[in-house]
């Protein structure tokens, strides 16, 4: 019986993650795989959704072969997180089984068709509910129900979120975090098993004859104005507050680049922003999936920061052809435009 060893990476950054999502491409054909998952290390919270993500597909293109997995007892925390149960390994806590704590969120997912049987029922906007969502999750990740640190957590996860909704076809949103007080952290993973950026975005007809790439894709994706579903020619309300306008993963790019970084991949590539640098990587995910870090020492009032980046943006738009105005959701904290209504 042909058995192929396999093992995790020893670092659990970008990199490292990456680089081992390509070389199980490569892997030959085995009866079993033995995955050794090594010694005690860290686990991020992007990496676990991505790792995880990454194992599940690999289980799901040898279905005849057998797995086994050693050395998980090594990583408590990424058990309890529910890393290991997310690609069927019996073993730690299931996704969404930790009560979770003031430091993190374990690795949880919704469905999306929930999101939407919910606003249909409540006769409101999907928007709606998945501001809520956001509140509840940034409130309970900081511990805290209102201040500058919890806006700018609802502010990136609803726009991350309403990007998948809107956009990627999943069925399901991954999501996972992580809060270090002591070091003025947060960082934030989100994942989606949908049709990817480069499909989204070609959806445009002034679009899908331009872009040739996921890079280009990704690329375009970070600029203001620039949407799969709404285009120069297209009538908007410019009374819906939650109008698709193509700023959202520019605005919280923004914010996450003020001292901490951003990191976006779909298909065959991914960029990673952090100040004014930008680098490329090669990348082999079905979906899309994004890492937020964002610096808590260097956030400052979340309206006046999503202000300047509007501004930014509306110039930028105007020069590439985008969207010049972006939607009010896209500007201002949502309960800052009317109240938040009913429960989640």
């Amino acid at each position: 019986m042909k058995e192929i060893l396999i093992n995790l990476p020893e670092e659990l950054n970008i990199k490292g993650i990456t680089d081992f999502s390509r070389e199980l491409k490569t892997i030959d054909e085995g009866e079993v795989y033995l995955f050794d998952m090594g010694d005690k290390r860290f686990f991020p919270p992007f990496s676990m959704l991505f790792l995880a993500q990454q194992l599940a597909k690999f289980q799901k293109k040898h279905p005849s072969s057998k797995f086994l997995f050693k050395n998980c007892q090594n990583h408590d925390y990424a058990a309890h997180m529910g890393f290991f149960q997310a690609f069927r390994v019996d073993y730690g806590k299931k996704p969404g089984e930790a009560s979770g704590s003031s430091t993190y969120l374990p690795i949880t997912y919704f469905s999306v068709a929930d999101i939407q049987n919910e606003a249909n029922e409540n006769l409101e906007h999907t928007g709606d509910v998945i501001q809520r969502y956001s509140r509840q999750l940034s409130s309970m990740l900081t511990r805290q129900d209102e201040g500058d640190l919890v806006d700018t957590l609802e502010y990136s996860i609803c726009e991350i979120l309403r990007n998948v909704v809107e956009h990627s076809q999943s069925k399901n949103i991954w999501y996972c975090a992580q809060y270090w007080p002591s070091k003025n952290q947060v960082e934030i993973g989100v994942l989606d098993s949908g049709i990817g950026i480069l499909k989204a975005l070609s959806a445009n007809p002034s679009l899908s004859t331009k872009i040739k790439s996921d890079y280009e894709a990704l690329q375009m994706s970070l600029l203001p104005g620039i949407s799969g579903k709404v285009y120069k020619g297209q009538r908007r309300d410019p009374n819906d507050h939650w109008g698709n306008s193509g700023y959202g993963l520019y605005m919280t790019s923004r914010l996450c680049r003020n001292g901490g970084n951003f990191f976006i991949c779909s298909g065959q590539s991914g960029i990673f922003l952090e100040g004014d640098e930008k680098s490329e990587y090669k990348m082999d995910i079905a979906g899309t999936a994004i890492r937020m870090i964002i610096d808590t020492s260097k956030i400052e009032s979340l309206n006046d920061r999503l202000k300047s980046f509007s501004n930014e943006g509306h110039k930028l738009a105007k020069e590439i052809g985008g969207i010049i105005d972006p939607s009010s959701a896209s500007q201002m904290l949502s309960r800052d435009f009317k109240p938040v209504k009913g429960n989640l």
